[in-house]
C-alpha cells in the first residue's frame, strides 16, 4: 500500500464543454490525499456534477486528465475503476426486488472472482457497516419497499463496503458522493457525515462529496473546494474559505462570520 499522505486522485487542467456550447469546466486542477474528506461547493451551474462525472470516468475531459493513484483514469477498464472508485448519486432507483443485504454485498463484485461464495468475513463486514449506517434492521427487507432516505443509506453502505474492500486489497479507496445526503433527515445526515469522516481518516480512504448544505461542508470537511463558473474559486480548510468576501463573490449572499469561524447567511446581495 502507498505510504500515508499519498495522492489518491488528481485532476490536472480539466476542461470540458458539450459540443459548441460554453465551457462548463476550465483549467480545473486539484489533488486529493489519502484520509481527506473534501466537500465540493458552488452555486447551480458551476460545474460540480460535471467534474464528478469526469472523476468517476463517466465523461472524458476535452483537455487535461484524471490520475487515479498515479495511473491515468482513461487507461483503466471499468472493472479496474470499480476496484478503486465508488460513486453514489443523489438518488438510486431500485428496480429489482433484492433484499438490502444482497444489495450491499453487490459491492464485492469488482473484488472477487465471478460466482465465488460470500465469505463469513465479508458478511461480518457488511453487517458492521449496515449497523453503522443504521440499516441493519432492513437486511432482509426488499429494497423497493424502503423510503428514499432509507434506500440511500443502504446504497451508501454498499459504497463503503466497496471502498473497504479496496483498502483491504492494498489499494486506496475513493468515495464520490454527488449530493448523496439530500434525501436524509438532519440527524441521519449528521451521523452519516461523522461516519464518513471517521472511515476516511482511519482507513486512508478519500471521501469527496458535493454539498449544497454549506454548514455540513463547514463542520465535517477537512477541505472545501469551491467552483464558480467552471473554475476553482477557493480551496482550503473550511474556516479559511468561508469568508464574507467568499459568500458575496461566489454565492451572492451576505454572511456574518463568528469568532469561531462559523457563519450565518443574512440576505442575498
Amino acid at each position: 500500500m502507498n505510504s500515508a499522505g499519498d495522492a489518491a486522485i488528481s485532476a490536472e487542467n480539466i476542461c470540458f464543454a458539450y459540443g459548441g456550447q460554453a465551457p462548463l469546466l476550465e483549467d480545473v486542477s486539484f489533488t486529493a490525499m489519502e484520509g481527506e474528506h473534501i466537500s465540493i461547493v458552488g452555486p447551480n451551474g458551476s460545474g460540480k456534477s460535471t467534474l464528478f462525472r469526469i472523476l468517476a470516468g463517466f465523461l472524458r475531459p476535452a483537455a487535461g486528465r484524471v490520475l487515479l493513484g498515479g495511473a491515468e483514469l482513461a487507461s483503466l477498464s471499468p472493472l479496474e475503476r470499480a476496484r478503486r472508485l465508488s460513486f453514489v448519486p443523489q438518488d438510486v432507483r431500485a428496480d429489482f426486488p433484492f433484499n438490502c443485504l444482497e444489495v450491499v454485498l453487490m459491492a464485492l463484485y469488482p473484488h472477487r472472482p465471478r460466482l465465488s461464495p460470500t465469505s463469513e468475513s465479508d458478511l461480518e463486514l457488511a453487517g458492521t457497516l449496515m449497523r453503522e449506517t443504521g440499516v441493519w434492521r432492513f437486511a432482509g427487507k426488499n429494497i423497493m419497499n424502503l423510503s428514499g432516505g432509507e434506500r440511500q443509506r443502504v446504497i451508501i453502505s454498499r459504497a463503503l463496503l466497496q471502498i473497504e474492500s479496496a483498502v483491504s486489497g492494498g489499494q486506496g479507496g475513493i468515495l464520490l458522493l454527488d449530493e448523496a445526503m439530500s434525501a436524509l433527515d438532519v440527524a441521519a445526515r449528521i451521523d452519516m457525515m461523522k461516519l464518513l469522516s471517521r472511515r476516511a481518516a482511519a482507513r486512508r480512504a478519500v471521501v469527496i462529496g458535493i454539498h449544497h448544505d454549506l454548514h455540513t461542508a463547514f463542520r465535517f470537511s477537512s477541505r472545501v473546494l469551491a467552483l464558480f463558473r467552471g473554475r476553482i474559486a477557493a480551496s482550503g480548510a473550511p474556516r479559511n474559505v468561508f469568508t464574507e468576501e467568499f459568500f458575496k463573490n461566489v454565492f451572492s449572499v451576505r454572511a456574518e462570520i463568528s469568532d469561531g469561524g462559523d457563519f450565518l447567511i443574512l440576505d442575498s446581495v
